[in-house]
């Protein structure tokens, strides 16, 4: 049974992978038991959002990037994903309320505050536009955070190796259309 996971972030462990994933490594990145996961990953094949492929008797799945709608369907995958760890993360609802109330353009929390805010050391974050220090500086003391953020014009002012950083391990949190498209570029 699946408990607490919504349809779209199932699609989570084959986002911006590029090679097909077995069923059974989908099922465990998402701690769910494979029979109740390959009724909904058959669905999305059905749909096109899915390519799946039998290697002997092993399924696999990737995303079907020549599907039109694809960046609408990772889009629905990332929402619903950043929504599941926002209702369990109160640190991150005020993270995410100071990020909507700033003017960035674009803003990812990336490293190990994806997981849990609380155990991070401080919260990585890529923003553009709208950086404002003192602002920054009061939020981290109201809440006795510590932000690193790093501060570009453009997402392609990032270097390859942290991008692949981000890719890894991400939440979105403003600006996911253009987000998504920067991390689906090679």
């Amino acid at each position: 049974m699946v408990k607490n996971t919504t349809t779209w972030s199932l699609l989570g462990p084959l986002l911006y992978s590029k090679e097909f994933i077995h069923l059974s490594e989908i099922a465990r990145k998402l701690k769910i038991h494979h029979t109740t996961l390959r009724k909904y990953l058959n669905l999305f094949e059905k749909t096109g959002v899915l390519i799946k492929k039998y290697q002997g008797r092993l399924t696999m799945y990737k995303l079907n990037y020549d599907n039109p709608l694809i960046i609408d369907f990772i889009l629905l995958a990332e929402k619903e994903m950043l929504t599941k760890k926002y209702n369990n993360d109160p640190m991150l609802k005020e993270i995410a309320s100071f990020v909507h109330n700033s003017s960035f353009k674009i803003a990812l929390m990336f490293g190990s505050g994806v997981e849990n805010t609380k155990k991070a050391n401080d919260i990585d974050l890529v923003v553009i536009n709208g950086f404002n220090n003192s602002l920054v500086k009061d939020f981290e003391k109201k809440f006795s955070l510590s932000f690193h953020i790093i501060h570009v014009k453009s997402l392609e002012d990032i270097k390859k190796g942290l991008k692949e950083e981000i890719k890894n391990k991400h939440l979105i949190i403003a600006g996911s259309e253009d987000a998504i498209k920067w991390i689906l570029k090679g």
